[in-house]
């Protein structure tokens, strides 16, 4: 699959996660989600696509907008359950739209890391679109870094060889890198479904799955 039919398959991907938000109320249990919720649809969908939908997020470190300096989350790829007072938060976006919270302070520099079921090892490639300052990280190897200084969005991709299993990416971004989407697929076509059914997190975050993508000209 060309590069280009691949990007028009993200676009079209984002632009019907745009079409249906799929909002849930926070008081909701997950159990008692249906099996046939728009929700679960638009995260199936997403997942078969390779977007990144479920995140955990730490920061900010320092006040500064340097990500050049590493911070300890880069040094153990955002293992741990709490740094210092600062608590790791779960997130989870449908669409693959990932919003950085209103909660979080805006100064300094955040990590969010997310693991990505590889059905075969090969050539695939790592999709970033930001408007910001970011650094990707795949197995702890840094692989995309776009510029703080930048504020358009625009689409990086960068290609590695992975093993058959389970991988861990890593970004390290500035506030205005957020919202931002990743994707990673293999570079001779779509991705093959995976057994695992994934679940639905029922928390406040639910109402960032409302998304519209602008891609550069």
């Amino acid at each position: 699959m060309s590069f280009r039919r691949i990007r028009l398959a993200i676009v079209l991907l984002f632009a019907g996660a745009a079409l249906c938000p799929g909002r849930l109320g926070a008081q909701q249990p997950a159990a008692s989600l249906p099996s046939n919720t728009p929700e679960l649809d638009q995260l199936l969908a997403s997942k078969e696509s390779g977007l990144l939908t479920d995140w955990r997020v730490a920061g900010p470190f320092g006040k500064t907008l340097n990500l050049d300096r590493p911070w300890a989350p880069e040094r153990d790829q955002l293992r741990k359950p709490h740094y210092g007072d600062m608590r790791v938060s779960s997130l989870q976006f449908a669409n693959g739209r990932f919003v950085l919270p209103v909660r979080f302070h805006r100064n300094g520099v955040f990590y969010a890391s997310s693991e990505m079921w590889v059905p075969n090892s090969g050539e695939w490639r790592v999709y970033a679109e930001t408007a910001g300052g970011m650094v990707v990280f795949v197995d702890g190897k840094k692989l995309i870094q776009r510029s703080s200084e930048k504020n358009d969005p625009q689409m990086t991709s960068e290609v590695l060889h992975l093993q058959h299993g389970n991988h861990r990416i890593l970004v390290k971004f500035v506030a205005t890198a957020a919202p931002f989407h990743l994707a990673l697929m293999p570079q001779t076509g779509g991705l093959r479904k995976h057994n695992n059914i994934p679940s639905i997190h029922v928390s406040a975050e639910s109402q960032y799955t409302s998304a519209e993508l602008h891609w550069p000209n």
